[in-house]
């Protein structure tokens, strides 16, 4: 019973966020969401173009994906950890939520399917890490931390990490010379 419970407080956290996400970028965005960024025509093209080395661009992913868990695992040390456990997921649904309604609005489905490309495979990976210190923090004290727990964030991360750096960019570029 308790653990259907935290189910629902993850998904009620996450799915809030996406709904505030995609209501944001409609009612007080909009402009913003669809004049630049990673929908603009003119980046597409250059990142198709573009040949970014591998081992440089895991160096550069190394620091944008392990810097937040770092601030997650420093945070849950404290009295606010299940909060702060909720705000991640529900700032991760608000992420997701405009950046699926900028897609929409930037190039209709395509960009849909543009940010599921975008996001494969790295994200299970990634996501499946997180999860598991999230749900961890969220139960503290009852839930223990242990060796397998360590292993399995470790690796999911470096997997993560090494299907963004080496998988991600050929799965985009076979999307994008399509368009």
């Amino acid at each position: 019973m308790r653990m259907e419970k935290s189910r629902q407080w993850f998904v009620a956290a996450f799915m809030a966020g996406f709904i505030c996400g995609i209501l944001f970028a409609n009612l007080f965005a909009k402009e913003y969401v669809t004049e630049s960024g990673i929908f603009d025509p003119y980046f597409l093209n250059q990142y198709a173009q573009s040949d970014v080395p591998p081992r440089e661009y895991i160096i550069y992913l190394c620091g944008i994906r392990i810097l937040p868990l770092c601030f997650i695992i420093l945070v849950g040390q404290t009295r606010i950890r299940k909060a702060m456990a909720l705000f991640v997921l529900g700032w991760t649904g608000f992420a997701g939520g405009m950046l699926a309604c900028a897609g929409i609005l930037n190039m209709g489905l395509a960009g849909l399917a543009f940010l599921m490309i975008g996001l494969a495979p790295q994200l299970l990976f990634y996501a499946l890490a997180y999860l598991v210190i999230l749900w961890y923090f969220f139960h503290y004290p009852q839930a223990r931390w242990n060796m397998g727990k360590t292993i399995f964030v470790i690796l999911f991360l470096v997997a993560g990490l090494l299907t963004e750096a080496y998988v991600n960019p050929i799965l985009m570029k076979l999307y994008l010379n399509t368009l």
